[in-house]
This record gives structure tokens, C-alpha cells and sequence, in this order.
């Protein structure tokens, strides 16, 4: 019968105790509850535990140290611990708790499935361990069973044997691929092998090559049809070639038991009564060959020569040429119609710049009587140089060699072709202001300019070739190289993705990385060509850009804020002019009405330091600051406190519809804000420039309206103002490109929204109709829970 498990829970908390002991319930678990060190100790005390799920930080003693003596109990195996800890722990925590038995650590607070999911693992190897002892007891009590029968066999065994042993022909038992498993003595006289030997044989080892078919194909039938039948020849251990008939029958699906009787007498006779009938056939037709080959021969060579495809020249030792074919006239400028060039100096044919090349070959062939190569350029009679493959061989004389000649013109040109293209494909790839690496489709770079080599640190190609390109990605960026491979190979072309790349020195910089598919002509995928561009610089401009910006919007909306600290301190100043008069003009004051004015008073300070709060955090660079999820609706309000003042001072409406039931977003809520303070800046510049340019009266409305449209929330930014040409549509988001009049306008504002939204995964989006207004659409992506 399978025993519980026991799990061991050691917390100082009750509530969560309580929490842990209902969940754990579900399970089939005996659970071993304690609050303190010594009351695990004592609980835990000759009882195996399969795990032990213990808080780090506990009064008098932390989990670590209580691990420790958990598995120091000599009656307790090595526990494993599952440790609960509120806060990071650095590596050499890590180390410790290892070493006291951890096999892994849960931040709290977690979810209830994470632990869940880790307890059974362990339940689930309790559980196999429980099974595997049921078996070896099954097992032990069918242990003396299995030796009897095992007598009973091994006398049976012995007599069978007995009769093989004695068999005058040879009996074996073989596997499906020819290997021998048991033989008798008959077979180890027809092989002239020991028993030894031939049990470390195969039967296809006895076999000539030119047998093998013959017995491969048999052996597969007997698993087929059941039985084999054949004669065949065979080698003994001396290498005399005899003859068997081997019959063999179907043991079970991988076995063979064979028979064999030697038949080599029978077959020695057969063989040479044979070996006479052709011979006598052959001296009768010996005669009519010989007289056809005499015929063939007589133009059979001289075609094979003449027609050849390589060309065939015959030289003196002094270079003379004494005969050539067809393809050798051919070569040497001639068709092959005019008189062969024989009595010409064969020098007269070769480049000089390849003549020393060819007479150092010529030398060498006549020196060595050794066969030779070498690649000259023929100069021919038709101006056509040739580049040629020459191989040489003295003939049986030793006074003439013969040159056998290739026409390998394409293949110089092609190499050279090649040659020029692999010079330019280095030039362009060392001369990009960018990194280009080449990675297969395993990920492993395989190529890389010299700037990419200055990018990574590295001063040598092999630190980086040959090498997974994710290595030099930090984990939490491998997302973001998935899906830029992914896209790569998809759409053929991903481009100016950012991705962090880690540097040789480990040092991490901003890069804008994008991945070109290089495919064959068939497009089968071949590689990746990524160009990396490092953006560290342009991150920091960017920072300092937006910094200045909300400097610059502070500066513009200082009347606005002074106006809103100001109506506060007003109301202050009224009550304090209030409680003084009251006090002049009464002897004893109703505390109740020093009361609600204080209470006015301390309202009003909160107000104030509210917006000074605001304004310091709106102010600051926030490079530092965490991602949080933010209502957006907040952050457009706060916004729209620091302007709005201005905007009632100019005369322009400001409407606020914002859906409340749209979801939070996760980022930096006080970049969100300078987004809507530039649209709105850029707004108020537009109803304000179409005023100045009107005759007639016309009301200057802006409005902000947020709502969710799909898997995105929707911000709306709309004003009756100016609008924007056709002309600047397409260049207002780029940096420094401005419509307004010199010295309104550092054409950073829409450049600087487009960034911030960037790193919010949103987008911009902006449609505007000359005199009529403009409206801006910011759509944010909503994250999908998990």
C-alpha cells in the first residue's frame, strides 16, 4: 500500500498558513505545519519529508540556517526547499541557499498555481519512487519461480545439444542480418574457424563479394515465406573457396536456424566439364573475331584522335609541333578545313607573359618523365586569346610528348568576374558608416565588416564569426531578435527595429538594427544580412531634446501657473481678512467658525503645493523612472490644468470628453502629459493664427476626446484653427521642421510626441484641411492580459 508523502510548510505567518494549508488540501499530501524553527525540528524528526517549503525571513533564525539543519538530521535524506522571499536576492544569497538544499525561489507575493505546479512535480516523482518499490517487491516474489523453470529449461537445452553437437552437418542459429549466434562443431570443420571465432562472424563474412546478393536477398525471404533454400559459395579460414546448399527456416521475427551441406566435389565437376564446352566454343570463334577487330581498329583510333573535344598536340623536344587534331587547330586560332600547323614552333602560339610558365612545365616533362599540368593564354591567328589547361606525357620513344589541351576561357573569365565582384562586396561592406553582418539560418555569424567588428569591441573576426548571434543580446531583448528574424524571413525585409547588443566587454549600447533575407534565385532562404547602427548618441540628443522642451512648455505656460497659485493665495488672504475682522469687532471668537476657516486655509496650501509638486515632477528628466500603469484621463486633465488658464486669458474653449471606462496604460505618465501640453500648445498657435488672419468673428475651440476603438486606446486632439499645406504634412514630424514665424517655434514638438509615443507602442496619425483645422489621432496599443 503506498504511504502519503509528507510536506513540510514553515511560515510565521498564520493568515498565509491558513491560506497555503486550504490550497494544499487539494492535493494528497500529509502536511507538516510550523511557525517557528524548532517546531519544524521537532515535527520533522524521523520522518521523510519530499519537500519543505520554508520563508526566508523568519524571527531568531532565517530559512536558510533551518535548511541547514534540516539536512543534517542523520535519519533525513537530503530534503529539497522551495524558499518564500519578498525581496531580490543577490548571487551569493544564491549560493547558500543551494547549498542548503534549495531548488528554487518564489517572490512574493505569487500566484497560487505557481506554487501548486512546483508541489506536484515533487508529488509526481513520490509517486513513480512508490511504484518502482511495488515492482521490485513483485518482482523479488517471482524470483524463485523464474529459477525453476529456468532448471527445467537448461536440462532440455543440454539434450538438444547434445543432438546438434553430433550432427556430421553443420546447424547454426543466425540474426536477421547474418550474425551468427550458435554453431556446431560440423560447421567449425567445413570453416576451418573455432567456435569463438565464428560466434564474432558474420555468415556474409565466409561469403565472396560476389555473393553477397545472393544470400542477403534469401535471408529476406525466409522472414517473408518461412523457409530458404540455395547453393553457395563460400571461404574458409585457409581462403579455399567451397560449396554449401544452405537451407534455413523462420525461427521468430529476428531469427534464423540454418542448415549446411558441403557440395563442393559435385560442383569441382560440374564446374570443369563446363569449362571445357567453352573453351571449344571459343577456338571457333576466336578466328572470326580476330579478323573483325582488324578491320575496326583500323579506323577505331585515328576518329577517337581527330574528334576529340580536347585538343591533342604532339612536340619534339625543341618545341616543334609534329601533329595536332581537329580541337588542337581549333584552339590555336584555325579551322579545322586548313592544313594542320605541323613544322610550326608551338612558342609562337603562347602569351609572353605566360611563356616562362609553359617552358618551365616543358623542362620539367622532359627532365622528370613524370606526367605534368599547367594554365597558360594562347595568343591564336585569329587574335582570340585563350586561356588553357595543358597536361603532358612523353611518349614510349622519349623523344616527343604529347599535350592534351582544354579550352578553360570561361572559367578564367568567370573566376575573374567573381574575383572582381567578391573586391566590391568587401569594399561596400567595409565602407558602411553602419555594421553589416552576414548570420545563417541557425543564427550563427558567419561574416562581419570592420566597423561591426569597432561596434562589438572586438579587434578580431574570429571573436564574433562562428559564433550565435543571441549571444551578444541580452535575454530580456530576445523577444525583439525572434521577431526580427521572424519578420526577415516573412516579408523578405525588417527595418529599423531597436534592439540592445552587448559588447565584447559586456557593456550594452542602443542600436537600430534591421534584416535583409538573402535568398537564392529559386528564393530559398540562404542567410541574414543585419545592419546595425549605433543610436546611443541620438538616444541621449533625444533625452536632452525632450528635457528642453518641457523646460520650453514651463516657460510658456508661467502666467498660467502663477495664476493658479495665485487664486489660492487669494482665497487664503480673504479668510485671514475675515478671521481678523471678526476678531476686532468680537471680544471671543466661535470656535466653530475658527474652525471652517482653517479648514478653507489648509485647503488651499494643500492646492498650492499640489501644483508646485506637479510642476517638479513635470520638470524633471525622468530617465530613471519606472513604467507604471497610469489613467490616461489623469494624465490629459494635469496637462490641461498647467494651459488652461492661458487658454480662458486668450478667449479659446477647451472641451474635455474623456470615455471613463477605458483601461489603464503602462509608461511614463509625466512624458504622456508633455505629449498633450505640445499638441495643445501647437493648437492654441493654430486657432490663434487663423484669428489674426480672419475678418469676421469666429469662436477658437479645441477639443480632447479619449475612447477605445478595438485593441487600442484612442486619443483625439481637435481645434477650428489655421491648418496645416499639403506641402509641410509630410515633414512636420521630422526634427527642426517648423511652420510657425522665426522665434515661435524650435520644430521639436511633433518630432519629440512621435519619440515618446514610440516608446508607448503608439502611433500618430494626422489629417488637417487648409482654413479648417487639424486633428491628431494618437492610437496607443492596450496590452492583452495573461
Amino acid at each position: 500500500m503506498k504511504s502519503i508523502p509528507n510536506l513540510l510548510i514553515v511560515y510565521d505567518n498564520s493568515v498565509l498558513l491558513e491560506y497555503l494549508e486550504a490550497e494544499l488540501k487539494k492535493l494528497r499530501l500529509n502536511l507538516i505545519i510550523a511557525k517557528s524553527v524548532s517546531e519544524a525540528l521537532g515535527k520533522t524528526r524521523e520522518k521523510e519529508i519530499i519537500l519543505a517549503i520554508i520563508d526566508l525571513q523568519m524571527p531568531k533564525m532565517n530559512g536558510i540556517k533551518l535548511a541547514l539543519k534540516l539536512n543534517k538530521e542523520p535519519s533525513v535524506r537530503k530534503v529539497p526547499v522551495i524558499f518564500l522571499t519578498s525581496g531580490r536576492y543577490n548571487e551569493k544569497e544564491l549560493l547558500k541557499g543551494y547549498d542548503s538544499g534549495a531548488v528554487d525561489f518564489i517572490l512574493k507575493p505569487f500566484h497560487n498555481h505557481i506554487l501548486l505546479s512546483k508541489i506536484i512535480v515533487f508529488l509526481d516523482l513520490f509517486n513513480q519512487k512508490q511504484s518502482i518499490q511495488s515492482e521490485a517487491a513483485l518482482l523479488r516474489k517471482n524470483a524463485s519461480e523464474v529459477t525453476r523453470v529456468n532448471v527445467a529449461l537448461k536440462k532440455s537445452e543440454e539434450r538438444y545439444r547434445s543432438y546438434i553437437d553430433n550432427a556430421p552437418d553443420g546447424v547454426f542459429v543466425a540474426e536477421k542480418s547474418g550474425r551468427f549466434l550458435e554453431v556446431n562443431p560440423a560447421i567449425c570443420r567445413m570453416t576451418e574457424y573455432s567456435k569463438e571465432e565464428l560466434l564474432e562472424m558474420s555468415i556474409l563474412d565466409l561469403l565472396p563479394e560476389e555473393s553477397f546478393e545472393d544470400v542477403l536477398t534469401p535471408f529476406e525471404k525466409v522472414f517473408s515465406f518461412g523457409t530458404l533454400k540455395a547453393d553457395l559459395s563460400f571461404i574458409s579460414k585457409s581462403m579455399n573457396k567451397r560449396w554449401w546448399t544452405l537451407e534455413a527456416v523462420k525461427l521468430n521475427e529476428r531469427r534464423v536456424l540454418g542448415f549446411i551441406k558441403d557440395i563442393t566435389k559435385r560442383v569441382e565437376l560440374e564446374e570443369s566439364l563446363r569449362t571445357y564446352h567453352i573453351e571449344l566454343e571459343m577456338q571457333n570463334n576466336e578466328l572470326t573475331l580476330a579478323k573483325e577487330k582488324a578491320e575496326v581498329a583500323s579506323y577505331k583510333y585515328s576518329d577517337l584522335y581527330n574528334f576529340a573535344p580536347s585538343g591533342y598536340v604532339t612536340l619534339s623536344a625543341d618545341k616543334i609541333i609534329q601533329e595536332l587534331n581537329y580541337s588542337g587547330s581549333r584552339l590555336l586560332g584555325l579551322s579545322e578545313q586548313r592544313p594542320t600547323l605541323v613544322n610550326d614552333h608551338f612558342d609562337f602560339y603562347i602569351s609572353t607573359t605566360t611563356l616562362p610558365v609553359f617552358n618551365a612545365f616543358f623542362t620539367n616533362l622532359f627532365n622528370t618523365r613524370t606526367k605534368g599540368s599547367c594554365e597558360v593564354m594562347l595568343e591564336t591567328e585569329d587574335y582570340q586569346p585563350k586561356y588553357v589547361h595543358i597536361e603532358g606525357v612523353i611518349t614510349e620513344n622519349g623523344k616527343q610528348c604529347l599535350l592534351n589541351i582544354i579550352d578553360i576561357t570561361e572559367r578564367k573569365q568567370a573566376e575573374y568576374t567573381l574575383k572582381i565582384s567578391e573586391e566590391k562586396y568587401k569594399t561596400m561592406l567595409n565602407s558602411s558608416p553602419d555594421g553589416i553582418l552576414l548570420i545563417d539560418l541557425n543564427g550563427i555569424i558567419t561574416e562581419i565588416s570592420d566597423i561591426g567588428l569597432e561596434l562589438f569591441g572586438a579587434d578580431f573576426k574570429n571573436d564574433l564569426v562562428g559564433k550565435y548571434f543571441n549571444l551578444f543580446v541580452p535575454p530580456d531583448e530576445n523577444k525583439t531578435l525572434n521577431d526580427l528574424f521572424e519578420k526577415a524571413m516573412n516579408e523578405g525585409l525588417a527595418q529599423n527595429i531597436e534592439l540592445k547588443i552587448k559588447k565584447k566587454n559586456q557593456l550594452i549600447f542602443a542600436a537600430e538594427t534591421s534584416a535583409t533575407l538573402i535568398q537564392e534565385s529559386d528564393g530559398t532562404p540562404l542567410s541574414f544580412m543585419l545592419i546595425i547602427r549605433d543610436i546611443s548618441q541620438r538616444r541621449k540628443m533625444e533625452t536632452k531634446q525632450i528635457h528642453a522642451d518641457r523646460m520650453a512648455n514651463l516657460g510658456e505656460m508661467a502666467s498660467g501657473i502663477a495664476h493658479e497659485i495665485n487664486q489660492p493665495l487669494n482665497i487664503i488672504s480673504m479668510v485671514m481678512d475675515k478671521i481678523l475682522f471678526v476678531t476686532d469687532k468680537n471680544e471671543t471668537v466661535d470656535i466653530e467658525f475658527l474652525k471652517n476657516k482653517s479648514d478653507i486655509i489648509f485647503e488651499n496650501i494643500t492646492r498650492i503645493r499640489n501644483i508646485i509638486d506637479h510642476i517638479r515632477a513635470f520638470s524633471r528628466s525622468h530617465d530613471d523612472f519606472v513604467l507604471t500603469a497610469f489613467d490616461i484621463n489623469m494624465s490629459i486633465e494635469n496637462a490641461a490644468s498647467m494651459i488652461m488658464e492661458q487658454f480662458k486669458h486668450l478667449g479659446i474653449t477647451l472641451n474635455l470628453q474623456l470615455d471613463r471606462q477605458i483601461p489603464q496604460l503602462v509608461g511614463n505618465t509625466y512624458k504622456f502629459e508633455q505629449v498633450i501640453v505640445n499638441l495643445l500648445t501647437n493648437a492654441k498657435d493654430a486657432v490663434l493664427e487663423k484669428k489674426s488672419k480672419s475678418k469676421d468673428h469666429y469662436d477658437m475651440i479645441v477639443e480632447i476626446k479619449t475612447f477605445q476603438e478595438n485593441q487600442f486606446l484612442i486619443v483625439e486632439i481637435k481645434d477650428n484653427g489655421i491648418g496645416i499645406s499639403k506641402d509641410d504634412i509630410h515633414n512636420i514630424m521630422l526634427p527642426f521642421y517648423t511652420t510657425k514665424d522665426e522665434g515661435k517655434g524650435t520644430g521639436l514638438g511633433l518630432s519629440i510626441c512621435y519619440q515618446i509615443l514610440k516608446e508607448m507602442n503608439g502611433t500618430i496619425d494626422i489629417a488637417s484641411e487648409n482654413l479648417l483645422g487639424t486633428r491628431i489621432k494618437l492610437m496607443l496599443e492596450i496590452e492583452k492580459k495573461k
